[in-house]
């Protein structure tokens, strides 16, 4: 579990409620035209922007922000390469096949059965590492989800505000309404920013994190493999992964 995510949700669900506590977040809020016009035309124009296949992933990450904590897999991986590198030491390289395919979402078990397969150095080092770069890059397609929502955000609250601003002008001859539509009109950049800078931001900032730590993971697992394959002793592969830990 990311306790940091966690903490983070608490410390919101905190300042909003000691917001209303304190009057400083009260009714006159509540804005469903602004509302309407910054959550519809940011999901409008990231539906235009953005191919299908990265929105639907951008919602399904989210799950793992709360609940997974990279490092941890780090720490977890470490004994089971050394662990792995002893058994390789004792029974050759046929015990990759019993290495754990829940290790970093199977992908020790793709590094084992490749240098199974092709028992090349060279070849499985190249091909492994196109697929972390090619993880990576999706990922990173994800995280521009929420960049790109971001932008559009307070745009779109700057939109929902001169929309009302439009509505104020008319009522200029009633004074008494003025100040109240005015602030209603308002509340709409305001829900923009909030959007922008409370979710879009840090949970792409969450992201871009969550790449390099599973970059790191898997060149970790592909340095450990192709330590075994060139037959070096458990204690030379456990010296060399601990550098990832640093």
């Amino acid at each position: 579990m990311d306790f940091s995510t966690i903490l983070g949700l608490i410390a919101l669900a905190a300042l909003i409620s000691l917001g209303i506590a304190t009057d400083q977040i009260t009714s006159s809020l509540v804005n469903l035209h602004g509302v309407g016009v910054v959550l519809g035309g940011t999901f409008v124009a990231m539906l235009i922007n953005t191919p299908l296949k990265y929105l639907v992933k951008s919602v399904t990450e989210l799950k793992s922000l709360m609940l997974d904590d990279e490092t941890v897999h780090l720490q977890q991986a470490l004994p089971v390469l050394v662990s792995l590198a002893e058994q390789c030491r004792m029974r050759g390289l046929s015990a990759l096949r019993d290495a754990d395919k829940n290790v970093a979402n199977g992908f020790l078990a793709r590094v084992a059965d490749a240098a199974l397969e092709y028992n090349d150095f060279n070849f499985v080092k190249q091909v492994m590492e196109q697929e972390i770069n090619q993880a990576a890059d999706d990922m990173n397609e994800v995280a521009n989800v929420y960049r790109t929502m971001s932008i559009l955000a307070p745009m779109f609250g700057l939109l929902g505000t001169l929309i009302g601003i439009i509505g104020v002008l008319k009522q200029l001859s009633d004074p008494e309404n003025v100040g109240p539509a005015m602030g209603v009109a308002i509340t709409s950049a305001f829900y923009g920013i909030l959007l922008a800078n409370m979710v879009c931001v840090p949970i792409a900032g969450k992201i871009r994190a969550r790449i390099w730590l599973r970059v790191k993971l898997k060149s970790m697992i592909l340095e450990g493999i192709l330590e075994i394959m060139k037959g070096s002793i458990p204690l030379v592969v456990e010296r060399r992964l601990q550098a990832y830990l640093g």
